[in-house]
């Protein structure tokens, strides 16, 4: 009996987590709230996520949201208007309702409050019924008032007043058969789990205590989806490598696998079904919130496996951009491509921003036309607000095409261990063998060093004759980006880091300048008239005498903002007064200096390795 029991509560759980999404195609969603709704960021976060994961369903999704809003109306009309106004034009099969932290006044509980609430709420959900007939309801637990970061009010807790309020809306989707998300409970675990790792950056996750930051929506547009059965998974690929042998064997879900290769590198290409969620995994509140809430692992899953290759490193780059180095028992594990800012990322995060244009266009329609015009019966209106349903209509197209997944070629090359070092996300541009992508420049004033040697995964410049320096200058110019590097200088020797350089050398220069009265870090205008250096002030703290430093220097924006970061420390965040390049060029060459003259001690060197890239 006992057996059949579990059984029994085995295929249960499995014919739950076999549950279609609630959503199909021809579906049109509309987000009803108040203000957390009215931020549009649970419900961009929900439209961005359908559109990614399930890109061949056509949905279409409204932003209703309005400030101050209760149970029966606020500033914006009645409820009858609100529903009339901003739900019944839309036909929703699918509504949303998020309400409830305005009801209760953020006073501790009162059963009048409460009363108030209940009657209400059953009252909008009767005309909601009569707005939009045949309509899925999603009933949506209120958000949390945040009491685990900071203390609950002198008076007393209103998160309970609002537990209170979930507890009816439990009730009541059970009687009326609707869905329903809980916003709060789970929103506590994770402020509970990210209190006790980070106190300060935990507080980020609710600023005000009422409005959820970014990482806050994301924890409660989770529980939407689970609410609506979404997949967990993006994608799941594993490639057995078969420790060198020449062959592999592949298992992949949601994912499809073609040219396969093996030799010095393992490559292929993928299409998946679907895309990541675009989240910044370098916010911190971000980082903190989705590490507590286990978000990516339930709900961003695009797991890479790779058991069978050689003990090491090994570098991922994707259609020729780098991704990360990891181990080959990193590898072996799996690792969550969702986290990294791979190719499909950025195809997210661009579906994303067009969500976000689009909710806006929509917003503007609504909220600066439609309401606040509605009295003044303007013949301009109505034609205003269709001119911009056409461009909303122009974007959801857009936004369609541009959330159809793409295949890409990966690429798993073995590499040195110090190449681990490498960031996420940059792409190496110097392949540790030889000056393939650079070239000497034969009109640098400095001169041109024939002193430049590769040995050992290590570029090394030096004078060729004692004066006589130059200038190691990329084949390929660039405009927008952050630079990471590895110097090892010896004492005694100036040379820098040139960013957007000509190729006789002029150039904003990041000193590398080794030697007394020298600067690391600071800001020179090599060649350039009127550029007011900058010497960082108290580099020598930061510097690491005798062993390699990182140097991490970012260059952005026509008048140039340069940044500059050694050995993970900012020491430079300098912006110039206007752009000196010649003829204001906005891009330029990368390059490497070996100073001419006496600022050069005989027999002296500049080391460099890992130098790689990420262009914004």
């Amino acid at each position: 009996m006992f057996r059949r029991m579990i059984l029994l509560g085995l295929a249960l759980s499995a014919s739950m987590l076999a549950q279609d999404f609630a959503l199909k195609s021809g579906d049109r969603v509309v987000f009803y709230g108040d203000s957390i709704t009215d931020q549009r960021l649970y419900s961009v976060f929900t439209e961005t996520f359908v559109h990614t994961r399930y890109p061949k369903l056509d949905v279409s999704f409204v932003h209703s949201g309005v400030g101050g809003d209760r149970v029966t109306g606020g500033w914006a009309g009645p409820v009858e208007l609100r529903l009339k106004r901003d739900v019944e034009p839309y036909k929703p099969t699918m509504v949303t309702i998020m309400l409830g932290m305005n009801d209760g006044d953020y006073h501790p509980f009162e059963q009048a409050t409460m009363d108030r609430y209940t009657s209400g709420y059953e009252r909008l959900i009767q005309l909601m019924k009569q707005t939009a007939p045949g309509a899925r309801i999603t009933l949506i637990q209120p958000s949390p008032y945040d009491e685990v970061t900071r203390p609950p009010m002198k008076h007393g807790s209103y998160n309970a007043s609002l537990l209170r309020m979930s507890e009816f809306l439990e009730t009541l989707a059970a009687r009326e058969h609707l869905l329903l998300a809980d916003f709060n409970i789970p929103v506590v675990k994770m402020l509970d789990k990210a209190n006790a790792e980070d106190f300060e950056i935990a507080q980020k996750i609710i600023p005000d205590r009422v409005h959820p930051g970014n990482s806050g929506h994301l924890i409660m547009a989770e529980q939407l989806w689970k609410a609506w059965h979404a997949d967990g998974v993006v994608s799941s690929v594993e490639i057995d490598a078969a420790g060198g042998t020449g062959k592999a064997t592949t298992k992949t879900a949601k994912a499809g696998i073609t040219d396969l290769q093996l030799g010095d590198a393992l490559t292929w290409t993928s299409t998946e079904e679907s895309l990541p969620m675009p989240v910044d995994m370098s916010d911190p509140p971000t980082d903190l919130a989705l590490r507590s809430a286990r978000f990516n692992e339930d709900f961003n899953n695009e797991l890479l496996r790779v058991p069978g290759l050689n003990a090491g490193y090994w570098a991922l780059r994707i259609d020729r951009q780098q991704i990360k180095v990891f181990t080959a028992e990193d590898l072996r594990a799996g690792v969550n491509l969702a986290t990294l800012q791979t190719p499909m990322w950025k195809q997210a995060r661009a579906v994303q921003e067009l969500v976000q244009r689009r909710a806006e266009v929509h917003n503007v329609r609504w909220r600066s036309i439609e309401v606040p015009l509605a009295d003044y019966k303007l013949g301009q209106a109505a034609p205003a607000m269709a001119a911009l349903d056409a461009l909303d209509q122009e974007l959801a197209v857009r936004i369609a095409t541009e959330a159809q997944p793409k295949p890409h070629r990966f690429d798993l090359a073995s590499v040195p261990a110090e190449a681990a070092n490498i960031p996420a996300g940059f792409t190496p541009i110097f392949n540790g063998k030889d000056l393939s992508g650079w070239h000497v420049s034969q009109t640098n004033h400095h001169g041109n060093s024939k002193g430049w040697t590769v040995e050992h995964g290590i570029l090394t410049g030096a004078q060729d004759r004692p004066g006589h320096g130059g200038i190691l200058v990329t084949d390929k110019s660039y405009k927008n980006y952050e630079i990471y590097l590895e110097v090892n200088p010896d004492w005694g020797c100036d040379g820098g880091l040139f960013l957007r350089s000509t190729e006789a050398g002029e150039a904003y220069q990041v000193m590398i300048d080794y030697l007394p009265e020298g600067s690391v870090g600071g800001i020179y205008g090599e060649s350039l008239k009127d550029v007011a250096g900058f010497a960082a002030p108290g580099w020598q703290q930061h510097w690491k005498k005798g062993e390699w430093n990182t140097i991490r220097a970012r260059i952005e924006g026509d008048i140039p903002h340069i940044t500059v970061w050694l050995n993970g420390d900012r020491i430079t965040n300098w912006s110039d007064t206007a752009n000196h390049l010649p003829g204001g060029a906005v891009d330029g060459r990368i390059a490497v200096q070996v100073h001419m003259g006496n600022r050069w001690i005989e027999g002296g060197k500049h080391r460099f390795r890992n130098i790689a890239i990420r262009e914004l």
